[in-house]
């Protein structure tokens, strides 16, 4: 008696520990239901369009100096369609001499492809002679804009240097790296890029080509 009288005391509370069992696997498959379901209410919104993932820049200026390049060049005529690497630097230490060298390697590998470099040098002088004894003295072939008015800088919104930007072919800031950009894989990203473009198929790209001359504009002339 004492037992059965025990067991009808515990059936209660067995009971009730079921019901909140339950209760806890009704109430956690709610949450996962919800989750699942906010999940599926955020997916059905609009994806980001590709202009708002990559920044856009200006162009290259028509009234500064050019080295390797004799008319100034623009992402939207000789380079369109192109993969841009751009390089900003004061030319004050060795180490862009390095800098310099691995570009010109970049510019050697993919000279069959609608690659370019191109160098931003920011720096007071204007004297022509020196400039371009600079430019042959370090062995430099790819195109070079002389930007002594900080115009070149503000208009691909970089002040820091040295800058490295990689344009895609629509001239979109794809990558941008600053101090220690030698270790970033410029290659890779380069020949990614360009496989891309390739990916388009557009059916004819003129690949542009440094002609190793020069452009002065009249006022540097008149200056000088």
């Amino acid at each position: 008696m004492i037992l059965l009288e025990n067991y009808s005391h515990e059936l209660p509370r067995s009971e009730l520990s079921r019901k909140r069992i339950r209760s806890g696997i009704i109430f956690v498959i709610a949450m996962i239901g919800s989750a699942f379901f906010l999940g599926f209410l955020f997916d059905l919104g609009s994806e980001p369009q590709e202009e708002y993932v990559l920044s856009d820049v200006e162009d290259f200026p028509g009234d500064h100096i050019w080295f390797n390049s004799n008319e100034p060049l623009s992402l939207y005529d000789q380079l369109s369609r192109h993969v841009v690497v751009v390089f900003f630097c004061r030319l004050s230490t060795l180490t862009d001499l390095q800098y310099f060298s691995r570009l010109e390697a970049i510019h050697e590998e993919f000279i069959e492809e609608p690659f370019a470099v191109i160098a931003v040098i920011q720096t007071e002088e204007t004297s022509i002679d020196e400039l371009r004894s600079i430019i042959k003295d370090w062995g430099i072939e790819f195109p070079v804009i002389i930007d002594n008015t900080g115009t070149v800088s503000s208009r691909f919104n970089v002040n820091a240097f040295p800058s490295v930007l990689v344009l895609d072919s629509r001239a979109r800031v794809s990558a941008r790296f600053y101090v220690g950009w030698e270790k970033a894989d410029l290659r890779g990203i380069v020949d990614d890029l360009l496989q891309q473009l390739r990916a388009m198929r557009y059916s004819q790209i003129v690949v542009y080509r440094p002609d190793g001359g020069s452009f002065i504009p009249n006022s540097i002339h008149q200056g000088n």
